[in-house]
Order: structure tokens, then C-alpha cells, then sequence
């Protein structure tokens, strides 16, 4: 009889995570060729630097995911965590409206601010959401894989479309842009009509207690850490663009290059997590971050089209074995009532870390050229695996 309720919690619970999946699914065939094309807009039609794009960048993913933080604690205090993601969602809908009225490069860089100010106010409360349906299934690897899976094939589908539909295929300029931001929006307005009619609240495990605190365990604090010093190598992907535009790919064939990255993504995420469930997430998560750095000093020294594709599809590969597992993990150390205020912890170190992330990126592809760019990079990456391994045996954790 428990193992029925337990079957039914499952699927009950899976399917919630799976509704918040289709939203993600939408929300990305809106946004990603517009994160895919915009540092090609700054740089090749608009005459910005690469450092001013990790600039932006860097500011954008900042107060972004600042106030992940923020909201994740909210959360904690709220009765319900979905308006935080409505409002989140809607925030990021305006940013893609606000790019059809604009031309000059620092309303772009705004527009780029407001989008990731609407990620950092649902990220974490969603995130918070799909824990607690993970608690009851008891499966956080399988369902956290699932959101991703969803999410990182709207990835695909936005970009395929944009394929289908010509865009750029002769030349990429600002009504191009306009174009990809033209074909966004109808996905973007799905993608909100899914969430607000659509998805369920979540039951909430425990509320967490109404006075304010940020406090969490001592483990969790050490992880998070960790996290840090592997995310000053994770700088925003715009600067692959750059350099795949270097090595002298056209604007369609850049897109075909990330239709092909996000589906090894995609496809990885689901099984990793459940073998995540199975065999502990740390090993996989060791794993990912090792061939983050493999794929970066691989793309750092491309000069051939064939190296690089390789190489990206290496970076699908780390995607595919750590964005579910790495929030997986920490959905396993957390106590329930403080699920919200931990998530947004984890944005918020990853806020702290992509400011200075992104800058240096800048700063030595501008200075110094892609490969030292890219290099630097990798060695925190193969910094963070060491100190995760060496946490892992140190505390003899079991996931």
C-alpha cells in the first residue's frame, strides 16, 4: 500500500515538474536565439568591443542572479512560490518587447539587464517549486533532468525555427535581429498563458519561520564555495559566439553549431540524473566541470572550424552531465524549510563569481587574444574538480 502512494507521488509530482519543463520549453524558444545573436549585434553591426560585452554581461548576470537571492528567501516565507516566478517570467517578456523599439548599443545593454533581472526573480522560487515535488517523488536527479531536458530543447526548437524561417541568411545586421525578436514573442506569451493557467501551486513541505534569517548548514556553505571558485571560469557564452565568429563561421552556421550543442545537452540530462539517483551525483558532477575545462582549453586553442565544433559539442557535454545534478545535490543537503533560501544562495554565489568571470573574459580576449582567454578560464574549472573530489572523500559523503 505505501508503494502505491509512493508510485502515485511520483507521477503526481513529476508531472508538476514537468508542466514547469513545458514553460521553460517555451520561454526558451523564445530567448535563445536572441542571448545567441545579441553579442553578434553588439560587436560585428553595432562596432562594441568583447569587453564591453563581458561587461554587460557580467553586470546582467550579476544583478540577475543578486536577486535570486533575494527571492529564493522570499519564498521561504511565501504561502505560495509561483508569483515570484509569474513576475519573473513577465519581466524577461518585456525585456524581448523592449528590443523592437531600440538601436543603440546601450539600451540593448539594458534591455539585456532587464531579461536577466526577470530570470533572477523566478529562478530560484521555481527551482525551490521543483524541489519540493522532487522531495515527495523522492527522485530529485530524474526531475530536476526532466526541467532540463525540456528547457534545453526549446533551446533547440527557438533555434531551429529561426532556421526554418531564413532569418539571416544573407547577411546579419539590426533588422535581422529585430527579426529573431519578432519570431520570439508569440513562444514567450504561450510560455506565460502554460504558467499562469496552467501550473499548479506546489504543496509546501514546511514553511519556513517568519522571522529573518539567511542562515545555512555548515556542508552547504562548503559546496557553495566550491561552486564559486568553478564558476570564475563559467563566463557567459556570448564570448563563444565571438570566437566562433574569429574563426570565421557565418551567423547560420553558429546557429547550427548550437542546435547541435544543446541537443547533446538535452539528451544526457535525463539519463545522468537518474544514474545520479542511482550511484551519487558528486562523481558526475566532477566529471562535468573536468570536461568544462577540457572543452575550454580545447576551444581556446581552435583555429580550425572541425576543432572548435568538437569542441563545443564537448561543452554540450558538461551541460548535459551538471545543470540538473549540480541543483540536484543541492536540493539533497538542504532541510526543507530552507529549500527557497538555498537555492538563491547558489545563484547568488554564481552572481558573485560572474561578474569577474565575464570581465576577465573580456579583458584578456581584448588584451591578449581567445587561447590565454580561454585557458585562464579552464584552470579554475580544473581548480573547482580538484576541490569537490577533495571534499567528497574528506566528509566520505554518499551522493
Amino acid at each position: 500500500m505505501e508503494n502505491k502512494k509512493q508510485i502515485q507521488a511520483n507521477i503526481k509530482e513529476t508531472s508538476t515538474a514537468t508542466k514547469l519543463g513545458w514553460v521553460s520549453f517555451f520561454n526558451d524558444c523564445s530567448s535563445e536565439a536572441i542571448s545567441r545573436t545579441l553579442p553578434l549585434l553588439l560587436t560585428a553591426s553595432l562596432g562594441m568591443s568583447p569587453l564591453f560585452v563581458g561587461i554587460i554581461e557580467g553586470v546582467a548576470e550579476t544583478l540577475g542572479i543578486f536577486l535570486k537571492g533575494f527571492s529564493g528567501w522570499l519564498s521561504d516565507k511565501m504561502t505560495s512560490r509561483k508569483p515570484l516566478v509569474i513576475i519573473g517570467y513577465v519581466s524577461s517578456f518585456f525585456s524581448r518587447l523592449a528590443l523592437l523599439v531600440i538601436y543603440l548599443p546601450i539600451f540593448f545593454a539594458l534591455a539585456r539587464i532587464l531579461d536577466r533581472i526577470g530570470k533572477g526573480l523566478r529562478t530560484a522560487p521555481r527551482d525551490a517549486m521543483i524541489a519540493d515535488a522532487a522531495a515527495i517523488s523522492k527522485s530529485a536527479g530524474h526531475v530536476f533532468g526532466i526541467t532540463r531536458f525540456l528547457d534545453t530543447l526549446g533551446a533547440v526548437t527557438g533555434l531551429c525555427v529561426v532556421l526554418i524561417c531564413g532569418v539571416g541568411s544573407s547577411q546579419f545586421d539590426l533588422d535581422t535581429f529585430k527579426n529573431i525578436v519578432y519570431i520570439s514573442i508569440p513562444f514567450a506569451i504561450i510560455s506565460l498563458c502554460l504558467l499562469i493557467f496552467w501550473v499548479k501551486n506546489v504543496p509546501r513541505v514546511i514553511k519556513s519561520k517568519s522571522y529573518i534569517s539567511f542562515s545555512i548548514p555548515k556542508e552547504i556553505r562548503t559546496y557553495l564555495a566550491i561552486v564559486f571558485v568553478f564558476t570564475l571560469a563559467n563566463s557567459s557564452d556570448a564570448f563563444l559566439i565571438l570566437k566562433a565568429k574569429e574563426i570565421g563561421f557565418s551567423f547560420q552556421q553558429i546557429l547550427i553549431i548550437f542546435i547541435f550543442f544543446n541537443l547533446i545537452a538535452a539528451l544526457l540530462t535525463i539519463p545522468i540524473g537518474k544514474l545520479s539517483d542511482k550511484f551519487g551525483r558528486i562523481r558526475f558532477l566532477a566529471i562535468g566541470w573536468f570536461i568544462y575545462g577540457l572543452s575550454y582549453v580545447c576551444i581556446g586553442l581552435s583555429l580550425s572550424k572541425d576543432l572548435f565544433i568538437i569542441s563545443i559539442l564537448l561543452y554540450g557535454m558538461f551541460y548535459g552531465f551538471t545543470e540538473g545534478i549540480e541543483k540536484a545535490l543541492l536540493s539533497d543537503l538542504l532541510p526543507a524549510e530552507k529549500r527557497g533560501t538555498g537555492f538563491g544562495a547558489l545563484q547568488l554565489i554564481l552572481g558573485l563569481a560572474a561578474l569577474p568571470a565575464s570581465f576577465l573574459m573580456g579583458f584578456l580576449m581584448t588584451k591578449y587574444g581567445s587561447p590565454i582567454a580561454f585557458i585562464v578560464s579552464a584552470s579554475f574549472a580544473f581548480t573547482g574538480m580538484i576541490m569537490l573530489i577533495i571534499w567528497r572523500f574528506k566528509k566520505r559523503l554518499i551522493f
